[in-house]
This record gives structure tokens, sequence and C-alpha cells, in this order.
């Protein structure tokens, strides 16, 4: 079955944007995705953390992050895990179902 966009979870969405704009603000690397997952490895994550491919399924809110994932992209966003958790948590507690939007 395809998924397409206008049938993502908003919820998803938002956490993919919520890791993507971590992403980029990170001044020092370069904003690819490439880029960003070597750059971790200074941070003392493996090579293989993660790959493009799951990353960008995360940033496009196709997949949901594991636990230990969305640690690895705190430490490779250089932010404080509880930080990337509880933005995370607002993603998911600011969308109301029943409407499909954001509860203001």
């Amino acid at each position: 079955m395809t998924i397409r966009k206008k049938d993502l979870n908003p919820a998803l969405r938002r956490v993919g944007t919520i890791i993507k704009r971590h992403r980029i603000d990170l001044i020092d690397i370069n904003p690819s995705r490439s880029d960003f997952i070597l750059a971790a490895t200074s941070s003392g994550l493996r090579t293989d953390w993660i790959s493009e491919k799951s990353l960008a399924n995360i940033e496009n809110g196709y997949n949901f992050p594991s636990l230990p994932t969305l640690y690895n992209l705190a430490i490779a966003c250089q932010i404080s895990p509880a930080d990337l958790f509880e933005e995370v948590a607002g993603a998911f507690s600011a969308y109301d179902s029943t409407d499909d939007g954001l509860v203001d």
C-alpha cells in the first residue's frame, strides 16, 4: 500500500520537522544527511548508527524513531535527550486526532 503525504499522521510529520530543524541548525556541520550522520561519530556514535534512508523516512514523517534512535538523534544534534524527548512528546500532545489539526 502506498502512503501519500496527505495520509501521513500529522504528529509524525511534526516529529520529522523537529528532527530536521535540529539537524539543519547545526552550524558546524554541512546540512546534508550523510554529513550529519558521519559527523555524529565524533560524538561517540557508531558509524552505522542510522542510515540516510531511515533518517529521511523519520524527517518526512513516514517512520517514528525508536527510543534508542531518538536518543542518538539528540546526541547527534548536540542537544539534551530530555529536551528532544519533550519536544517530540509535545508534537503528539498538541495533535487532536478528532479534527486532524493542532490544538490551539
